[in-house]
């Protein structure tokens, strides 16, 4: 199954388009984890399963999703997986991040693409990452999305400055950060280098601005411009 196959029967409503990642994402991923033979992947966030969809395609393996949040997307994301054929794929953790990660840590899992989607608080994004790098494979990969947001901005910026076992690699998609995990961590406990950035405050108040308050044809607009960028 091909993404254009998938996308095309995935149901989203269309006032919530904004909400999954954008189909040439979505493609990335696809090609990314077959060119790579990565098949032991986690998501944080499920929503409408436009990532996981394509995960599973691309791999026919299992795949670990966590979302809290399915009532709020009206289940379409677990029908839309049934509808694809790869419910027999999917293992759904209707709980946070923060409760099932750890416990995948007891439990020795090992993951070689992890994906990062859910909670979007600085906070809630770095707890991801710290589960996330001990349940990595040495090789694995962690992908990040919503690069656009000052928070992600931030995790983006301690992982470059902080941890020398993890390389950035660019993505062909200006809203996805990737790295790959190629050696052990080996700082000590007094190891902290800066990783505050001005980086993104614009475009994060920006975008916050275009999508909150008051609506108006220029907002539309500068939406309707973001949503043609890659």
């Amino acid at each position: 199954m091909k993404p254009g196959e998938i996308n095309s029967k995935l149901s989203i409503p269309p006032e919530d388009s904004a909400s999954p990642i954008k189909s040439n994402e979505a493609e990335f991923i696809y090609h990314f984890l077959n060119e790579k033979n990565l098949s032991k992947t986690l998501e944080c966030g499920f929503a409408y399963a436009k990532s996981a969809s394509h995960i599973m395609a691309a791999t026919r393996s299992r795949h670990v999703a966590i979302d809290p949040f399915q009532n709020k997307y009206q289940n379409l994301g677990k029908e839309n997986i049934k509808a694809l054929g790869l419910d027999h794929f999917l293992e759904l953790h209707e709980d946070y991040s923060h409760h099932v990660l750890p416990k995948l840590v007891d439990s020795k899992e090992k993951f070689d693409f992890i994906f990062i989607d859910g909670d979007h608080k600085f906070d809630g994004i770095f707890v991801d990452f710290y589960y996330a790098d001990l349940l990595l494979e040495k090789g694995g990969y962690i992908l990040l999305h919503d690069t656009w947001m000052r928070s992600t901005q931030l995790v983006i910026s301690f992982v470059r400055k902080n941890r020398r076992d993890y390389l950035y690699q660019k993505t062909p998609c200006r809203n996805l950060a990737l790295f790959q995990k190629v050696s052990e961590d080996e700082r000590n406990g007094m190891h902290y280098k800066e990783f505050f950035t001005l980086k993104a405050t614009f475009s994060h108040r920006l975008i916050s601005w275009m999508t909150t308050g008051r609506k108006s044809a220029f907002k539309r607009r500068m939406l309707s411009i973001k949503e043609k960028l890659k």
